[in-house]
């Protein structure tokens, strides 16, 4: 990148340490920080180059957040520097999103938080990035993002949470929120923000269907304020932070009303009704993540922006604290990285045709008990890994079928599929669990489980193993429980070596 400066000496000349303004009670010691670094020109707009050292990409590890709120309180308590430049010193883009290896590790811990100082250290903990952007949106100075390449994630809500938003005019700029697809929720901001920035009805499939963010749409609803050559970029951010020394995001203003309205208004029921009928139509209903983006926005478009970051900040927190979302995790993120880093894997094919046998045999039973085609087969669809649904003709349904216990047949048909999915495991036809996992979402079992034999850490061992005998008891020995199976989870642990 070039810096172009309207002075005759380059615009970002000076160059200091970060925290050399930051006050240290207990120590006169200043480090540098390792992945921010600050210029300073002429005029006192400060270029805050975001580079994460030995890092291929930026994302917003622990270590990044603590730097955040010393970058926050340079920028704040600093008379030097009258606004800042938020720039990326990566090629390949601006950031991209939270280091989810970092949170799944933290998952454990935060899910088995019982104690009243345990949950409120886990929800400062999971919290503590939206905190450092309120703080950097409030600093009292002007901030501008210069975006290149991707801002998803945390990356985009670091960017939304600057006052100004310019980005590269090119093919390859990406925007999103993927949070939803891996069994998260945007948690520092991301709700709130984009809903007072183009309205609920907007914002929802972008939040809940992971929809990436069409650049031109953005610039239309003020996402992005600008797109510029890559040349003009940091100029073009640089000059409207000197042109605006006032700056204050739109929410922060008395004026301020929701685009749209709230939800109780023909836009907010247009966007919630249609959002709401897809969750249930896809079986999406399952997953916490879903509603508790729903109920952020909701709940958040209701009150002032503090507030509705604190309401998201706790959803976000009841969604880490969930069993979907650490089997979601560990499926869509460690084991797609373990698995590309294998030379052999397992042909699925025999596998998969297991657990299309076992739903089928499921959905036979089904008929025969007089459940509607129909339905069985609708249930077959949402729960079970494609092509494992009978299209049988419709018959005439029996006096005693109960149409309203639905959520036993689909407990069926996932117990069936998971007890065909452990027996593959231990005869050797699935690989390991990871395999055995990834192959199944990959061919549609429902993703919001991690695969069949996350499912059992989702269900709780104790409790499937519970539940599966009881169907033994009920319909057969078809919903035996393999003896290794059994005895692991006799005593509370599934088929990954750690519990979900």
């Amino acid at each position: 990148m070039s810096w172009n400066a309207p002075t005759s000496r380059p615009p970002w000349s000076t160059s200091v340490s970060a925290l050399a303004w930051v006050p240290q009670p207990s120590s006169s010691e200043c480090k540098s920080m390792k992945n921010f670094s600050i210029q300073i020109d002429a005029d006192g707009v400060a270029l805050v180059t975001f580079d994460m050292a030995g890092k291929r990409l930026n994302v917003i590890s622990d270590e990044v957040q603590t730097e955040l709120e010393q970058l926050v309180s340079t920028l704040r308590d600093s008379p030097e520097i009258r606004g800042a430049v938020l720039v990326s010193g990566k090629e390949n883009g601006f950031c991209a999103g939270a280091d989810l290896g970092e949170i799944i590790g933290h998952f454990d811990r935060w899910r088995t938080a019982q104690r009243q100082d345990a949950l409120r250290q886990g929800l400062a903990e999971s919290s503590s990035l939206s905190r450092h952007l309120r703080a950097l949106e409030t600093c009292g100075k002007p901030v501008a993002a210069a975006i290149s390449g991707m801002a998803l994630g945390g990356g985009l809500e670091l960017a939304l949470a600057c006052h100004y938003r310019v980005a590269v005019d090119d093919p390859k700029l990406r925007l999103a929120f993927p949070e939803a697809g891996v069994g998260l929720l945007p948690g520092a901001g991301g709700t709130q923000r984009l809903i007072r920035l183009i309205g609920i009805e907007a914002a929802l499939p972008y939040l809940l269907d992971c929809r990436p963010i069409d650049p031109a749409d953005a610039l239309a609803g003020g996402l992005l304020h600008a797109r510029v050559p890559a040349a003009e970029l940091v100029e073009t951010a640089r000059r409207w932070v000197l042109e605006n020394p006032q700056a204050v995001a739109p929410w922060d203003q008395k004026e301020f009303r929701l685009p749209g309205g709230g939800p109780h208004t023909p836009q907010g029921y247009r966007g919630f009704g249609p959002a709401i009928a897809a969750r249930l139509a896809g079986g999406s209903a399952d997953q916490p993540a879903q509603a508790n983006i729903l109920k952020c926005v909701y709940e958040g478009a209701q009150v002032p922006i503090d507030a509705g970051l604190r309401i998201e900040s706790r959803y976000f927190f009841n969604t880490v604290r969930s069993p979907q979302a650490k089997v979601m995790a560990r499926t869509f993120f460690v084991s797609r990285q373990t698995l590309a880093k294998r030379e052999k894997h397992t042909d699925p094919r025999s596998y998969l045709d297991a657990l299309r046998q076992a739903t089928k045999t499921e959905q036979q039973v089904l008929l025969e008990e007089g459940v509607a085609a129909p339905l069985v087969a609708a249930l077959a669809r949402r729960y079970a890994v494609e092509g494992a649904a009978i299209e049988a003709p419709s018959q005439t349904q029996c006096e005693d079928t109960d149409f309203a216990n639905i959520a036993a047949i689909k407990q069926r048909l996932l117990y069936a599929q998971t007890l065909a999915a452990v027996r593959a495991l231990e005869g050797g036809n699935a690989g390991d669990a990871l395999e055995a996992d990834a192959s199944a979402v990959a061919a549609g079992f429902p993703s919001w489980t991690g695969g069949p034999i996350s499912f059992i850490d989702v269900e709780g061992p104790q409790r499937f193993l519970a539940q599966a005998e009881r169907f033994v008891a009920e319909l057969g020995e078809r919903f035996a429980v393999p003896a290794g199976l059994r005895e692991r989870a006799a005593a509370g642990r599934g088929l990954y070596d750690e519990p979900a």
